[in-house]
């Protein structure tokens, strides 16, 4: 296992897609995702003065002119490049604000980053203005941020970044967050997600391992090597770990991957669908140890596992939700698979789907203010994700591919989630909005990429 050089905080919920009772999961895709639901409209934030920006009603127009070079090295300029690219990506990524067309941008004169002329941007109807320089020497690059109301000038945000020169997009990624703050907003710029691949098989035998990417798709990095079938990776609360379940030993077994130190460990003998709870003190799994396939909780380390259910129903694909009091799960109990909710002690067990002939693989949204829960369903002969709200129990479908989405995750503010999708005759990884709306398609990199797992927010 190869150790990555970055952290990030946990998602606090897990999914995974169950298929015949032996857990096959399908491996994950790109396609052209249609939202079939209306919009909702983010709640108006409280106003602070000029330390915040009030989003409600019609979105305020952000000037965000191109990063200044410092020096006209071609490092410096390249450095700059990246993080004005980066930086609009990820506040567009976010779906919050107007910005000013680049039309308008070119007409106005050439900025000075740390005197700008107010009344330029007056005149263009700037209402916010983003200012960047950059300067690469040494082998680290200086990155200062500002942000300004044009109307006053005064400056909400002055910031100062320093580090190595080898990726330039990290400054942008923790500008955009630093930006998302002044809306109230956590911002995921920094945020990683976890996900399987066959890009690395081994000829004639079934081999997939787990990949990081930072939440955009860059910088893959590779985590198992064991030239095995690694499949449904799911993120620790801590942000350090991944339990995943791995065939290297011949059968299904979970393992845990501290990913920054460069190894691995059995976990808790055969089982499939593992899944963190929101404190990271238990791991629910399932597991046919029993005899049947069942849903199981233990302690992180793999002590104290205990059953949760006890049908002759097949129980598998566990999730937690975000206050680790419920867990949904797959069952086909009544007939077909559906998503089914019990108490985190196995008890009051109810069903929550009833629209689609075969649910699976819940994920529960972190959100305080959208309680729902993603989901694969299968909708007019493809597996589709689609969400109900757990106050109404509606159901809205994300995604209407031509093939098939399903592995549904949610980013750690709830506000976005990650699936993979089939197209073109493999399977890639896409994100968009809790809408389906400005659905991306990430390059991670050539084969099958599915599974993912939106990793947690970084340790500040």
């Amino acid at each position: 296992m190869e150790p990555i050089d970055s952290p990030s905080r946990p998602c606090s919920s897990r999914y995974s897609r169950a298929v015949a009772g032996a857990l096959l999961f399908l491996a994950g895709t790109s396609a052209v995702v249609i939202c079939r639901s209306s919009s909702a409209q983010e709640p108006p934030q409280p106003a602070g003065g000029v330390h915040e920006i009030v989003i409600g009603g019609e979105r305020q127009r952000f000037a965000l002119p191109a990063c200044v070079p410092r020096h006209n090295d071609e490092a410096t300029i390249a450095a700059c490049r990246t993080i004005s690219e980066v930086l609009r990506k990820d506040l567009q990524f976010e779906g919050i604000f107007q910005f000013v067309p680049d039309t308008l941008l070119k007409a106005v004169p050439q900025l000075n980053p740390d005197s700008p002329r107010f009344d330029d941007w007056k005149a263009i109807d700037a209402q916010i203005l983003v200012t960047l320089a950059a300067d690469v020497s040494g082998g680290n690059t200086s990155v200062s941020l500002r942000l300004f109301y044009v109307d006053n000038g005064q400056s909400m945000l002055a910031k100062q970044y320093t580090g190595k020169a080898d990726n330039p997009r990290i400054f942008a990624h923790q500008a955009a967050d630093e930006i998302l703050t002044k809306v109230q907003y956590r911002g995921i710029a920094r945020t990683k997600l976890v996900f399987t691949s066959d890009r690395d098989a081994v000829k004639g035998k079934a081999t997939k391992e787990l990949y990081i990417v930072d939440y955009d798709g860059y910088n893959p990095r590779r985590v198992t090597v064991n030239r095995n079938l690694n499949i449904l990776p799911a993120w620790s609360p801590d942000g350090r770990d991944i339990v995943y379940v791995s065939y290297r030993g011949g059968i299904p077994e979970l393992f845990l991957a501290w990913i920054y130190e460069g190894r691995s460990q059995n976990f808790s003998g055969q089982a499939f669908s593992p899944a963190f709870s929101p404190d990271g003190k238990r791991i629910a799994f399932a597991s046919s140890r029993s005899g049947n396939m069942e849903i199981w909780t233990a302690n992180s380390d793999g002590s104290g596992a205990r059953r949760l259910t006890s049908s002759t129903a097949l129980d598998t694909a566990p999730c937690w939700s975000p206050t680790g009091q419920e867990i949904a799960f797959t069952s086909d109990r009544s007939g077909t698979p559906q998503i089914w909710v019990m108490d985190s002690e196995g008890l009051n067990v109810r069903r929550l789907t009833t629209v689609g002939d075969y649910n699976d693989g819940a994920a529960w949204s972190p959100s305080k203010e959208h309680p729902e829960v993603a989901y694969t369903s299968r909708i007019e002969g493809h597996f589709q994700v689609a969400v109900v709200d757990l106050a109404t129990h509606q159901v809205r479908q994300v995604t209407d591919a031509g093939g098939s989405c399903e592995s549904p995750g949610w980013a750690p503010s709830g506000r976005h989630l990650v699936f993979s999708c089939t197209r073109g005759g493999r399977w890639q990884i896409v994100t968009a909005d809790r809408e389906g709306r400005r659905a991306q398609t990430l390059d991670v990199g050539p084969g099958n990429n599915a599974q993912p797992d939106w990793g947690p927010w970084p340790t500040p």
